[in-house]
């Protein structure tokens, strides 16, 4: 039963872009170089903003461990068996890769708070703020549940108004997450009444409420600072084709595959330098 909802949601909750790169992923897996570019090309925005508001550091090294990991990538590709495995190894090797060096130093308030928060708090504001992804795609990237997702956006929003979580009581905490939780669904006329009159019980919430609205133009021009140009965007993907030409692919063992099809639980730590 579990495996026919998880079928009936992927079917329904596909969109073209989705199955393309379901598409790309199992060529790529077959050794075709070519498809894996394209399937890079459309993951590159994400491991690229979120690394540069991880630190301040040259951006060259920023262009090399993105180089790395999708390398790293290719050569694990065999492993996944699903394009939200692909997304989860994604995520775990920005995660396990985040520069513990470079310091937060910026002209700007806003990325320094950026580059304080929580390495996944971070990840999954970028995800979700930045690069637009549906909700559900965010909690398989991280492997989390809708809810604890949403109390990770909140606790995000907070910080990036200025505002600790850790100040907050648990009743503004649930309000907070109830809120990204209603920004996720389609305008409800009468949960919108509900939620109006228990933020107006919660002056902060109110407050924090509104600074992230102004922000959020904000963060628009901050996630365009990281985006590559169009010709270093062709450099750093043609530096990953050329080095996934000559990298080796490991084959997982067959046990390894068949407890994947199940649950993705077998994947080796992807580590660069």
């Amino acid at each position: 039963m579990n495996s026919f909802r998880r079928f009936f949601f992927r079917i329904t909750h596909a969109n073209p872009e989705r199955k393309a790169n379901r598409s790309l992923l199992k060529r790529a897996k077959s050794g075709h170089v070519e498809s894996y570019l394209v399937l890079v090309a459309n993951y590159i925005d994400l491991p690229m903003v979120y690394f540069g508001t991880s630190t301040h550091e040259d951006f060259h090294l920023r262009h090399a461990r993105v180089e790395q990991v999708f390398i790293a990538l290719w050569q694990h590709l065999p492993f996944a068996e699903r394009l939200s495995d692909f997304e989860y190894m994604l995520a775990s090797a920005l995660l396990e890769n985040t520069p513990k060096s470079g310091g937060i130093s910026s002209p700007e308030a806003l990325v320094i708070k950026l580059r304080l928060l929580a390495p996944k708090n971070r990840l999954a504001l970028i995800a979700y703020e930045f690069e637009n992804w549906p909700l559900h795609w965010v909690a398989l990237l991280l492997r989390i549940r809708a809810h604890s997702l949403h109390s990770l956006l909140s606790e995000a929003r907070c910080e990036l108004c200025g505002i600790s979580w850790e100040s907050l009581a648990k009743e503004e905490r649930e309000c907070l997450e109830t809120i990204s939780a209603a920004m996720d669904k389609s305008p409800n006329i009468r949960t919108n009444k509900s939620l109006s009159r228990r933020v107006a019980s919660y002056p902060r919430v109110s407050q924090i409420k509104a600074l992230w609205l102004e922000l959020r133009p904000e963060l628009v021009e901050v996630r365009h600072r990281y985006l590559l140009e169009t010709a270093k965007r062709e450099q750093v993907l043609g530096n990953i084709l050329q080095a996934v030409k000559i990298a080796p692919m490991n084959q997982p063992p067959f046990v390894d595959r068949v407890v994947n099809t199940v649950h993705f639980a077998r994947h080796a730590k992807i580590k660069v330098s």
